[in-house]
């Protein structure tokens, strides 16, 4: 999207610390890095992709990398600040005042960045704006039944206020029906262009714990579902061999 040279805002609704150490006891004691970020052998991933998608990894890992020296990794406000340009802004909503305060402490006072402390799911106020072009990333911590829901909606209220804008929503396959009645949603909404792609490391399951996580995206930048299709593979051909899985599927054509 940094391609077009016409500002974009980005709006993060579940911001989050912005920053994660991966030697601390939390990190240690679910195991996520390890079996994730770390296990991934970048040269080989590098060397399987084609183009486009060669450019999604190479993308990622030069974001992450400098962090990921040090035992952190960057949560997904720090890597929209640093590959957004100067006449691009960012609107980080972050409710948990802890997580609040150490958002704004990574966010080093950047003027491009406005943070505030407020229920991300009433983000969609700020569409349509000055900014002809919008990404909106919503990735709540579905604690809560109700979240699922939540999501949907809000991802049909930012379309009808902008309807090109750029929408990912993240979700973690922990019950099977409630991401299949997330989705539904949207297309009972009538949303036009809508994917979802998904990465699991095991088969469902209606036992405890997140087995895949997935994205539905309204209006996905058009190289977007071709590098996925080419990566999702290879990423799980290393993270998840034996019994994970991949899938990219169109939900919805795109609108006249």
């Amino acid at each position: 999207m940094t391609r077009k040279p016409a500002p974009l805002l980005y709006i993060d609704s579940h911001a989050g610390a912005g920053r994660y150490r991966l030697d601390d006891e939390r990190a240690r004691k679910t195991g996520e890095a390890g079996a994730g970020v770390l296990a991934l052998d970048w040269p080989a991933l590098l060397d399987a992709a084609p183009e486009p998608g060669r450019s999604l990894i190479e993308g990622y890992q030069r974001q992450v990398a400098p962090l990921l020296a040090q035992q952190q990794y960057p949560g997904s406000p720090l890597i929209a600040r640093q590959m957004l340009r100067e006449q691009d802004r960012l609107a980080l909503f972050e409710l948990h005042p802890a997580e609040y305060a150490a958002l704004s402490t990574h966010m080093d006072r950047d003027r491009r960045v406005k943070l505030q402390q407020e229920d991300g799911f009433r983000c969609h106020g700020l569409l349509p704006g000055v900014y002809k072009r919008a990404l909106v990333l919503i990735d709540p911590p579905y604690e809560v039944k109700n979240d699922y829901t939540r999501a949907a909606e809000l991802v049909i209220s930012l379309h009808r206020r902008m309807r090109g804008a750029v929408i990912l929503l993240w979700y973690p396959v922990v019950s099977r029906a409630r991401v299949q009645d997330m989705a539904q949603m949207l297309l009972d909404a009538g949303l036009p262009d809508l994917w979802q792609c998904e990465l699991g490391q095991q088969a469902d399951s209606d036992g405890y714990g997140m087995t895949a996580s997935g994205l539905l995206m309204l209006n996905p930048p058009w190289q977007l579902p071709q590098q996925l299709q080419q990566t999702l593979p290879l990423v799980q051909a290393q993270l998840a061999p034996a019994y994970g899985f991949h899938s990219l599927d169109n939900l919805a054509p795109e609108g006249p």
